[in-house]
């Protein structure tokens, strides 16, 4: 179905499966000028609605795919962006390419500080979710035990200076990049809205200590220093954690009907995260600059 509505709407094109995300799947729009993809969405989907607002927010620079068209069918709404030609980010990672993985983590402190977290929330900018780092919702989850809970909740209970909100990707780091030959480009923003920027810069560091511990301080401090160059964001070991906390309970709301062997690997990805020290000595120093 989706094929064809995609052939009526581009009669002259290959398609192409590529590969997509748990909810959502996207195709080559092989022949088309310019080169485009379509992601494809279920109808209702609220991620879909807020990828849409979001590339439209950024459609003016060049760190995510420019958005062509959306439309609608009875099942499916349908995204038409750039092509992006390149290498996913986070392959350089799996290769141990240090060079390569240096300067995506460079580049992904520049571009999240000047081209992302510069756009401010205001009233009537655009519809999108306000993602809050404490979550009433917590108690809610049955499958979380109780003294996990508690513990969250006391390190949730932190104190937030300058409680700015600009836009955040919500899903941030190499993994939802593309590298060219001459840029790194940001793509998959169904899960941002407007938040703290340290719910992306601490989950940028979470997901390199969690994937990647023997490089993760060396690569955090490429990111932060590359991020602090552009902003005054205040970064600490105790905000560290909690954001990266919030984002873990956002994981675990959205997997509350999943399998129960998904429920028990976020859970110790959450014992991990209240366990684990994310700035070394390094990171430390570079955090404390003012």
């Amino acid at each position: 179905m989706a094929n064809e509505i995609l052939l009526r709407k581009f009669p002259n094109v290959k398609l192409t499966e590529l590969t997509g995300g748990y909810t959502n799947k996207t195709i080559l729009l092989d022949g088309s000028h310019p080169l485009m993809v379509a992601k494809i969405f279920y109808k209702n989907n609220k991620d879909a609605r807020n990828e849409i607002s979001i590339l439209h927010l950024l459609n003016s620079s060049d760190v995510s795919p420019g958005i062509h068209d959306y439309f609608e069918d009875d099942t499916s709404l349908y995204i038409i962006m750039d092509y992006i030609q390149g290498g996913n980010g986070q392959r350089f990672l799996d290769s141990n390419d240090m060079d390569a993985a240096r300067e995506i983590y460079r580049l992904l402190g520049i571009l999240l500080s000047s081209e992302i977290h510069s756009i401010r929330w205001k009233d009537q900018t655009s519809e999108l979710p306000i993602i809050e780092l404490e979550d009433d919702r917590l108690d809610s989850l049955d499958f979380v035990p109780s003294d996990l809970k508690n513990e969250v909740k006391r390190i949730l209970n932190v104190h937030v200076m300058h409680d700015v909100k600009t836009i955040i990707h919500g899903d941030y780091g190499p993994y939802n990049t593309i590298l060219t030959e001459d840029s790194l480009v940001v793509i998959d923003w169904e899960w941002g809205g407007w938040g703290h920027p340290l719910q992306d810069i601490a989950w940028v560091v979470w997901f390199v200590h969690l994937h990647y511990p023997d490089v993760a301080d060396e690569l955090s401090g490429i990111f932060l220093k590359a991020y602090r160059e552009h902003s005054a964001v205040i970064v600490t070991e105790e905000l560290i954690k909690a954001f990266a906390l919030s984002r873990v309970i956002n994981i675990l709301h959205r997997i509350k009907n999943a399998d129960m062997s998904v429920q028990k690997e976020w859970l110790k990805r959450l014992e991990w995260t209240l366990k684990t020290t994310f700035l070394g000595d390094v990171t430390r120093e570079i955090c404390g600059k003012d």
